[in-house]
């Protein structure tokens, strides 16, 4: 006699997020689903399986809307998001100051700046830190001298 196998539900993770709405388990669960599952249908559906297998854009658009974000993603979009800022401000200063920089060159001021080697081993803080300076008017005494320490 053969073991039955058991597979994952796809929608696991719809019934973990129907945990956390409001009003969920004080009898309205079903009206709750459905009027969710027909929101992201556009009106089309109010069944789970049918957005899976008919409107698949709109059911992964649902699940990335709806699914929690851990807290290691979220700090990943914060340095993200700091690491552009403080790219762009290097070279918006340093084309100001008439170079062509490149890439290269702008990750180098970065790290220089940062005492590191590599531009992803900036710390936040550092990278916030970095993006004023390059930024504000009053802190540009401390690009130059940061400047004249990089080779060209």
């Amino acid at each position: 006699m053969k073991a039955a196998t058991k597979t994952a539900n796809p929608h696991a993770w719809f019934f973990a997020y129907l945990k956390t709405v409001d009003g969920w388990g004080q009898g309205y669960d079903e009206v709750i689903k459905e009027g969710i599952i027909f929101d992201y249908s556009g009106g089309k559906t109010e069944s789970l399986k049918e957005l899976f297998e008919k409107y698949p854009t709109k059911y992964r658009k649902m699940r990335a809307e709806l699914s929690p974000r851990t807290q290691k993603q979220q700090a990943d979009d914060r340095l993200d998001k700091a690491r552009k800022k403080l790219i762009a401000a290097i070279f918006s200063n340093l084309e100001g100051r008439g170079y062509k920089p490149t890439m290269d060159y702008v990750k180098a001021v970065a790290c220089k700046g940062a005492k590191v080697t590599r531009f992803n081993d900036i710390a936040l803080p550092t990278l916030k830190d970095l993006y004023n300076r390059f930024r504000n008017k009053d802190l540009q005494a401390s690009v130059n001298e940061l400047l004249k320490t990089i080779d060209i």
